[in-house]
């Protein structure tokens, strides 16, 4: 990188030129220098000249004022009786000093510091919400400069700070040269009260190009003359901005200005514009981390002091509001305090002085399903309806940014309004679009449902406004000054329309909150301003503020914001995975737990145990993943101990969905009389369905369908030690309902049927797909189906599907974040090789082959790709062994699609985003987060993908940390985005040991979104095997039940675009809650009805379960109405059968 630019090459009027204009300091030397003198053609930028400036007045007001020169030292090789002039490219990202001086061999100018937005260059620059910028253009006359010895010095004055973008010298004159300006009326934002009239304080820019010792202005506004009197001080030469106080102007006037300078008069009229009363709203939280800056236990313990602090606070400043960025905080405070101290918080929540975020976490909702975040929302809605505490805002804090359900989800449960505190890290959004220069804005949903949205750049901004724990409480109050107007000016604009604005947060990362939570300082700014108001409040007071006043004058945004932060997940993928399938085995434990209520209510539902699975569940799919330090010291025991418990929460949560699921299976079938041990097979979707399943017998036994009364044919997997694995078909599964399949023992005893096996073949076939493997790489060499006689594999792809890729490099690269300078990524990418055929077999159900390969720190990759006869899919088991590196690394499967024309879209949580289309200004595109399709259309031929494990995935190519603003689609090319380590902090530094992830692969000519639907609740939530087996002291077989082991279906819902969600126990006690999932974008009315219970009553309610809506019950029936990709809540109230 250039020290020193030399322009005279392309501008021969260029003398010399310190930086580029590129928005950065990045040229320039690290951190502030107390002086320095920089000598062109002799010193290095990078070394010698502090690109960060400090003002004359420092942070400790016991200091004396004390000035901090910048000094350029250079030799003219031009004439020196020219005009000249220099121009500073300023950035101001903390509070601005108030002026600029110079001085110029011995003349002395000085500049008012006027600000203008900047244009982020990197996410640092998005993280800083002061982010400003001046252009100062200084007029040199002739005469000032010489041959040789020139000195420009540089101070800023005053109390604030400086960084340098550039500074460029040139031979000319300056087209906005003070010499062309004219005496201006600036208004600010400031407004008083004085002598009980409101007046709007202004700056008098005056203009001047020789010292004068007498200075008199004049300036008539509507009816009034206001007069100042002023001298050039010591200055030769710039402008003068004294401030003068005017009434407050309700329309547009005219000013006559007329400023004497020693006896010489210039006159000038100008149209001055009403500032806008600006309203700031504070809105304090402190952010919750759990963990990250200290343990888990620690934390925890912190937060229950502070909410303490904000008890006393609230107590001593009445009119203080302290927002709970998260439920978890008030339950944990709850939880760990008496009773009078619960009360106390819980009358401060009454009051509305200790409101509480919606949401329990802060969550990664891009890797959260439906359900998961419809949960989330709930202990919020038990405190509201308990207690009656506000459920009237919802945020989220530092995860920058979140998934287009969002709308819907709010919309759904009454909450109109949505604020994220986005933090900028690995995650430039706003960076890339002006979305927090808009807020507040609608965010529509993809049904046009709208919530109001503030998007805020990073959070704590009340500390960073303040300066707090940086300065005493003196000079904190006066840089509050500075900053309030700073942070106003990106919002300063005609377009603009609220007068109200948004300050996001309070307090960093697990912060103690100081005493006062500087309260003293609003009431002190209120005293002394009238505008900007300093108005503390929760975030709803803020957006009923703006609904009232500007609901109709603001900007409409449709998309998803993209999955930025949530590739961390990535860096625990086993952990990940295993939290993915808890995800969907609790909604199937608590149907299976609810149809065991219904037939008999002595089994209590036990909803505490679902309530604390659930909540471990979203414990791991909050923001924080481990500690500060854990890529930096990953071997610290504060590290190991917060990946610890961040780990437990994945498997806690896990094997109590599993025992809840056993165990209420086990309830289920003592309706269910059986002879004997018998495995069942469970659909709680509402269709017939057949899944491959997989089940464990003794060696001499095998399965007879109780249906037709007919052997099942199984595929054996592996037999020892007296048992065997098998895979058989489970055919036409009744909707909502199961099929039993008896285990019988061989009579005689025979050996177990055995597979026809072709070792040497790298290709299977059937019916629906030829797939061929590569024998170097295991990927797919092709796979043609048949129907379409179409190969889905990219013939011109240098990857084949399904192959393991290992990538490593990017070290301090752009892959790393999107810095300033840093450079592009150089990735090496290791393919799998040496593959093997491990054994391909013809089976009962079809074929399947498995080979093994290796690849650079992964001693075996295990795939196993599955072709079924009597099912159009795919499935494909990989299992990965891999070796512990701190070195960065990621993997991926490819899977180059063919496509001439490709359009993508990948499933969330109501729907489906098409890449670029539907997708917010900056959203992520460099990695994409599913719930589990993705469909690829090419020419009317449509292909499904399905990645039940592996949340993360990337179009076109690998990441390669272009941060892009839009994805070109060249070609129909998805990689499965399976781990990675490109995290500076939070998440894991190393991952090894197996891993498993699954992929299902469907085709044809244009997939209906039915298709679609039925495709993701087969791979994702399929048909499950229960094994009801007798152990050596109990029987199964025991009296008379009242189902048959064969067959039967416990509900009927006639909708086949309908998802069935789960089906739990009321909150309040009160019946059961089916949540469905409308999928095919259609309106209508779906009848439910059960064969064997009484449906007494039904209500449709609202996501939170607050009936909304009687639902008429005719004949045992219900007519469900349901909307576009909407997810329907119904509550009902039914008899168990024979009541």
């Amino acid at each position: 990188m250039s020290s020193l630019i030399n322009a005279a090459d392309s501008d021969p009027n260029t003398i010399w030129s310190l930086g580029t204009q590129d928005g950065s300091a990045i040229e320039f030397a690290p951190g502030t220098r107390d002086q320095l003198v920089f000598t062109v053609g002799v010193s290095i930028l990078s070394r010698d000249f502090a690109g960060h400036h400090e003002g004359s007045i420092g942070w400790n007001p016991d200091v004396p004022e004390s000035k901090h020169p910048y000094t350029i030292e250079f030799d003219l090789d031009q004439p020196s009786n020219e005009e000249y002039y220099l121009t500073l490219n300023l950035i101001f990202p903390t509070g601005a000093a108030a002026r600029i001086q110079l001085d110029i061999n011995g003349k002395k100018c000085v500049y008012p510091v006027v600000l203008a937005p900047k244009k982020d260059v990197d996410a640092k620059d998005g993280n800083v919400f002061l982010l400003a910028k001046q252009q100062l253009i200084v007029p040199i006359p002739p005469g000032w400069l010489k041959p040789a010895g020139n000195r420009i010095t540089i101070v800023p004055l005053g109390f604030g700070t400086m960084d340098y973008d550039s500074l460029t010298l040139q031979r000319g004159s300056a087209q906005e040269s003070v010499k062309s300006q004219q005496p201006r009326l600036v208004p600010s934002v400031f407004f008083r009260e004085q002598k009980g009239r409101l007046t709007e304080s202004c700056q008098l820019q005056i203009p001047f190009t020789k010292r004068f010792q007498n200075g008199s202005a004049s300036v008539q506004i509507v009816d009034k003359e206001y007069t100042l009197e002023f001298s050039s001080e010591d200055y030769d030469s710039g402008v003068l901005s004294p401030n003068l106080d005017i009434a407050a102007l309700d329309t547009a006037a005219e000013a006559k200005i007329q400023v004497t300078l020693d006896g010489r008069t210039v006159t000038n009229s100008q149209l001055v514009e009403p500032s806008k009363r600006w309203k700031v709203f504070l809105c304090p939280k402190i952010h919750n981390d759990i963990g990250f800056t200290d343990i888990q236990p620690h934390v925890n313990e912190l937060d229950t002091r502070n909410t303490d602090a904000v008890l006393k606070i609230l107590n001593d400043f009445p009119f203080y509001r302290f927002n709970f960025e998260t439920s978890w905080l008030v339950e944990n405070y709850l939880d760990c305090r008496p009773e009078a101290q619960q009360q106390e918080f819980l009358q401060r929540a009454q009051e509305g002085k200790a409101p509480i975020n919606a949401f329990y976490l802060n969550l990664l909702t891009g890797i959260c399903t439906g359900e998961e975040l419809y949960r989330s929302l709930y202990y919020t809605h038990s405190l509201h309806l308990k207690h009656g505490t506000g459920f009237d805002y919802a945020c989220l804090t530092d995860a920058p940014a979140h998934s287009w359900f969002l709308p819907t989800l709010l919309s759904d449960v009454g909450i109109q309004a949505f604020s994220n505190g986005s933090n900028q890290a690995r995650a430039p959004i706003l960076v890339q679009s002006n979305l927090n220069e808009v807020s507040p804005f609608y965010w529509e949903g993809i049904n046009g449902e709208r919530i109001m949205m503030w998007y805020a750049r990073v959070y704590a901004q009340w500390k960073l406004l303040t300066a707090e724990g940086f300065l005493n409480r003196q000079v904190s109050y006066e840089y509050l000054k500075k900053t309030i107007p700073q942070f106003l000016t990106r919002f300063l604009r005609d377009d603009y329309a609220p007068d109200a604005v948004m300050v996001y947060g309070a307090y960093i990362d697990n912060a103690s909150i100081p005493p006062t939570a500087e309260a003293e300082f609003v009431e002190q700014w209120n005293r002394e301003f009238v505008y900007p108001k300093l108005i503390v409040a929760s975030d709803a007071d803020y957006f009923d503020y703006v609904a009232e006043h500007f609901s109709d004058q603001l900007p409409v945004y449709r998309g998803d914001a993209g999955a930025f932060w949530e590739d961390g997940a990535a860096s625990t993928a086993q952990a990940t995975a295993t939290n993915r399938g808890t995800q969907q085995t609790l909604p199937i434990a608590e149907i299976s737990s609810s149809l065991a209520t219904m037939f008999e209510p002595r089994y209590r539902y036990p909803a505490e145990d679902f309530r604390a699975a659930w909540k471990n569940v979203l414990f791991y799919d909050e923001h924080t993943w481990g500690a500060f330090n854990s890529i930096s010291q990953p071997d610290r025991a504060d590290v190991l101990r917060q990946w610890e418990v961040k780990q437990s929460y994945s498997e806690r949560a896990n094997l109590d969905a599993r025992n809840l699921l056993s165990r209420s299976l086990n309830r289920l079938c003592q309706q269910i009389q059986v002879d004997d041990n018998t495995i069942f097979a469970f659909n709680w979707q509402n269709r017939v369905r057949s899944e491959p399943l997989v089940v464990e017998l003794g060696t001499g036994s095998y399965l007879v369908d109780l249906t037709t009364n007919e052997p099942v044919e199984t595929d054996l997997l592996f037999e020892k030690e007296g048992w065997k694995k098998v895979r058989f078909l489970a055919k036409d599964i009744p909707p909502l309902g199961y099929r039993g399949y008896a285990i019988r023992l061989f009579d005689p005893p025979q050996d177990s049927p055995q597979n026809t096996s072709h070792d040497s073949s790298w290709t299977i076939e059937n019916n629906h797909y030829r797939l061929t493997i590569d024998d170097k790489t295991g990927g797919v060499k092709s796979l043609i189906d048949i129907a379409a006689a179409r190969d889905l594999v990219d013939q011109t792809s240098k990857y084949r599907l399904n192959q393991y890729l290992y990538v490593s490099g990017g070290k301090d690269s752009l892959i790393k974040d999107l810095h300033f300078g840093s450079p592009p990524a150089e990735l090496e990418i290791d393919r799998a090789g040496q593959g093997r055929v491990v054994e391909n077999v013809d089976t009962p159900l079809g074929q399947r082959i498995v080979v093994e390969t290796t690849a650079k720190n992964t001693p075996s990759i295990r795939s196993e790709y599955l072709l079924y006869d009597h099912i159009k899919r795919i499935d494909i088991v990989n299992t990965v062994q891999k070796v512990a590196t701190r070195e960065k690394e990621a993997v991926y499967f490819a899977f180059p699609w063919a496509a001439e024309s490709p359009s993508f879209e990948y499933q969330i949580q109501n729907g489906w985003v098409r890449p670029n289309q539907d997708q917010l200004p900056g959203a992520c595109r460099e990695w994409f987060a599913l719930q589990n399709l993705v469909h690829v259309q090419d020419n009317g031929f449509s292909i499904a993908w399905s990645s039940r494990d592996a949340p993360l995935f990337t179009l076109s190519d690998i990441n390669r940390g272009r941060w892009l603003n839009h994805l070109d689609f060249s070609n129909g090319h998805l990689f499965s985005y399976v781990m990675n380590n490109y995290w500076y902090v939070n998440y894991k530094a190393t991952q090894d040991g197996e891993f498993v992830f699954r992929y299902s692969i469907t085709s044809g000519t244009s997939l209906s979104r039915e298709q679609l639907a039925a495709f993701d609740s087969d791979t994702r939530t399929p048909v499950f095997a229960y094994p009801y087996l007798s152990s050596f002291s109990a029987s199964v077989a025991n009296g008379d039940r009242r189902l048959q082991a064969s067959s039967a279906s416990l509900l009927d819902l006639d909708a086949p675009n309908l998802q069935v969600v789960t089906l739990k126990a009321a909150e309040d006690g009160q019946g059961y809650i089916l949540r469905l999932l409308e999928t095919a974008g259609l309106r209508g009315n779906a009848t439910l009805r059960s064969p064997l219970f009484h449906i007494l009553e039904a209500q449709l309610c609202n996501g939170v379960e607050v009936n909304q809506k009687p639902i008429e019950v005719t004949a045992n029936s219900a007519q469900i109405p349901y909307q576009p990709h909407r997810y329907i809540t119904v509550r009902l109230v039914m008899d168990p059968p024979g009541k």
